[in-house]
């Protein structure tokens, strides 16, 4: 009760105590609040003005932009810039296409063939492969890969030839030239 017993005594005498925040925080807290108000009025007073100029500049240019091109070349060019976003887009959707089928046919390809063109109908779903094996049994090889593919619905050999290539006076090498269509399933 000592502790009860002396604040008792503060009171009877008349002295106050201080309740409230120290003077030195409140100094700091108006400092900061006439610093910021010194910004925001510099800024409503400084540099607003500075950019509607700038805007109300630039807006003129623009205007000018828009009078020197007649109405006739601003719908050209208006129309030009749609065909590219159309291509754009259409580029964008067929590149997973395009992955996927060389994706497909890397898969499907015999080790001693070669691809010299390839033509794809997408709305088809048909794939035209002109190519080169070293002999039929190689061919076979090749044709019975694409048949086992689960893409594929149907195979046809469409042409297949064998023609000899004669290597600078050394003996001639025996290849077959081939075209297949694969239809592939929807």
């Amino acid at each position: 009760m000592p502790l009860q017993s002396a604040f008792e005594e503060q009171l009877k005498s008349g002295e106050q105590l201080s309740a409230g925040l120290p003077w030195r925080l409140s100094i700091f807290m108006m400092l900061i609040f006439v610093f910021s108000l010194f910004i925001y009025i510099g800024m409503d007073f400084g540099y607003r003005p500075y950019l509607e100029s700038s805007v109300n500049k630039l807006n003129k240019e623009i205007s000018g932009l828009n009078q020197s091109i007649d109405e006739t070349q601003q719908k050209q060019i208006v129309g030009y810039y749609s065909q590219l976003v159309n291509i754009q887009s259409l580029l964008d959707s067929h590149k997973a296409i395009t992955l996927q089928i060389f994706d497909f046919i890397e898969k499907n390809t015999y080790q001693n063939v070669r691809f010299d063109s390839m033509a794809v109908d997408a709305a088809n779903g048909e794939i035209k492969i002109i190519g080169i094996a070293p002999n039929y049994e190689t061919l076979v090889k090749e044709i019975s890969l694409f048949e086992q593919a689960p893409n594929v619905e149907r195979l046809i050999l469409e042409n297949s030839s064998m023609s000899e290539i004669i290597i600078k006076g050394k003996e001639s090498i025996k290849e077959i030239k081939f075209e297949i269509k694969l239809i592939l399933k929807k």
